[in-house]
Order: structure tokens, then sequence, then C-alpha cells
């Protein structure tokens, strides 16, 4: 398992939680799992991510900001979602647009950001056909959220991380 993927996992692990309820007293504790994704649809999440693109942090030149600068900060936290979940090939690039609006950057061959996400090691390169990467800025272009798109579809995503 990829280094990015687990982290991943680990976070949305971490994320996922049970809620406590108790019916009445004297009645035992009844433990619910949920799972974020489906208390909060994926709708939602990309609907918040979108408010808070448009907050500038400060990697985007405004002040420190938690919500979008900070480690594991709202922002980060719903990045993270996004990727996992429409990350899976079961989306569509104009799917991916419609719900997070357009990328703050396509990157194609030639480009840097194409030949910096192609250098990542456990970045999976497609086996055919010419591919891109719709970049979704997390902190400017120093962290981001990557989908790689081929012939129209999503096949997966990933992180860049500036590791600093």
């Amino acid at each position: 398992m990829t280094y990015h993927r687990l982290l991943i996992l680990i976070t949305l692990f971490l994320l996922t939680g049970c809620a406590v309820r108790n019916s009445a007293p004297g009645n035992p504790i009844e433990t619910v799992a949920y799972d974020e994704l489906s208390m909060d649809p994926i709708e939602n999440v990309a609907a918040e991510f979108r408010n808070l693109r448009q907050v500038k942090g400060h990697f985007e030149g405004g002040t420190w900001n938690d919500d979008v600068d900070k480690w594991m900060g709202r922002k980060h936290q719903l990045m993270i979602q996004l990727g996992s979940h429409l990350g899976t090939g079961q989306y569509s690039k104009a799917q991916i647009i419609q719900l997070l609006a357009p990328p703050d950057l396509t990157a194609r061959e030639g480009d840097e950001l194409y030949n910096l996400v192609n250098s990542l090691p456990d970045f999976e390169k497609p086996a055919t056909s010419p591919y891109e990467f719709l970049i979704y800025y997390w902190r400017g272009s120093h962290d981001f959220l990557y989908f790689t798109s081929q012939d129209e579809a999503i096949i997966n995503s990933g992180w860049w991380y500036a590791g600093e």
C-alpha cells in the first residue's frame, strides 16, 4: 500500500467513530457505528470545500487561518474525504468539476506539475492513452490534491505534499 493511500485510510479511520445512545434509564447502551460520508453526503462535503476554497489563507497571500492552512484543518479534512470518495474510478471528469468547481490547474504532459506528480514513487501511471491531472490546491500550489483523468473518467486521486 502506498504511503499516501495509507495516510488517507488512517485519516478516514480516525474520522470514523461511533455514537453512543441510551434510549431510557436502565436500558443497555447501544453503540451505533457511523461513517462521516454517509452522515454528510458528498454533495455537502463538496459544498463546504467550495466555500473554504474562497478563503485566502497564509499560502495564498492572506493571514494564517487554521481552517484552511493547518495540517488536518477543516479544508484538509474535506479534501481527504473528497479524494478518497471521488478518486475510486466511479466518477467522470465532468462530475468532479460539477461537484468541486473547475480545478485550480489542469496539468498535462509537458507541464511542470504533471512531471512532478509522475515522479511520485507511489503514483500508479495509467498503462494506455494520455491522461491529465485535475489539481485542487489545499495550501496554494504548496500542497494539493490531484485527480487523474483519462478518457474523461477519473481513475484515481492522490496528494502532493511539499513535505517541509
